[in-house]
């Protein structure tokens, strides 16, 4: 039971959304949990293929049959890129499916995502500015309150690398990069075209909200933030536009 797709991508980019429509496909199993996090686990970020399999027996151990895709949906893969050519080789011919969204976006999406979980203290521009010192501090800590998962707010954002990291770990072949716009706005054609790319038979699946989130009307201080967050981003902002498929 072995995944042989894997969906990645950025923290609140609609991975969640995706894995759940694409689990409804009769030839895809999701994970337990969509997310199996057997690789970023810190206790099994130093195993082998042998610890690796009792975990995912596990995480696949509702799947009563075989079936063409065993699916796990852990997004935190392609930002922690030294993870990817240990998947590849893992598994080897798997798909990856990249789900993106506006790197300004989705960094104020996560600040008020780990505002919520009691993560984050400082204002949003606070936690902004403090982040490359907060990264350098845990380096590359993998532990469940690491900066790297918590406070990487405009670093996740960094997706060319992540991009670099999957094209050379699988292939250029193996990999499509999908818009959460597109998931949103254009939900049918956007699932036909990820059937297509696994050599799936298109399959209806009814078209339900991608993002909830609904936020109070921002203060100045948080309006500095996506300023300051759109100068370091937006490089960014402009390679990830190009990924839509179709305007609104």
């Amino acid at each position: 039971m072995r995944p042989n797709l894997y969906i990645v991508g950025g923290q609140k980019c609609g991975t969640s959304a995706l894995a759940h429509f694409l689990a409804q496909h009769p030839d895809i199993a999701l994970a337990h949990n969509k997310e199996a996090h057997v690789f970023d686990d810190p206790d099994m970020y130093y195993q082998g293929p042998p610890q690796w399999d009792k975990a995912y027996q596990k995480a696949f151990a509702h799947v009563t049959a075989p079936t063409r895709y065993y699916c796990d949906a852990t997004p935190i893969y392609s930002y922690l890129t030294e993870l990817l050519p240990r998947i590849a080789h893992y598994s080897p011919g798997a798909r990856v499916i990249m789900m993106v969204r506006d790197p300004v976006e989705r960094a104020i999406s996560q600040y008020h995502m780990e505002k919520g979980r009691g993560n984050e203290h400082r204002s949003m521009l606070g936690a902004f500015l403090a982040e490359p010192f907060r990264l350098w501090r845990d380096n590359h800590n993998l532990a469940l309150d690491a900066a790297r998962r918590c406070h990487s707010y405009l670093d996740r954002g960094r997706f060319l690398t992540q991009f670099q990291a999957i094209d050379q770990a699988f292939g250029p072949y193996e990999y499509i990069v999908v818009h959460n716009d597109d998931l949103r706005y254009h939900h049918h054609e956007t699932l036909a075209r990820i059937f297509g790319f696994l050599d799936l038979p298109n399959h209806s699946i009814v078209a339900e909200p991608v993002f909830t989130g609904n936020y109070s009307q921002p203060s100045l201080g948080q309006k500095v933030a996506r300023y300051y967050a759109k100068a370091r981003l937006s490089l960014e902002s402009d390679l990830i536009a190009q990924f839509k498929h179709r305007e609104q």
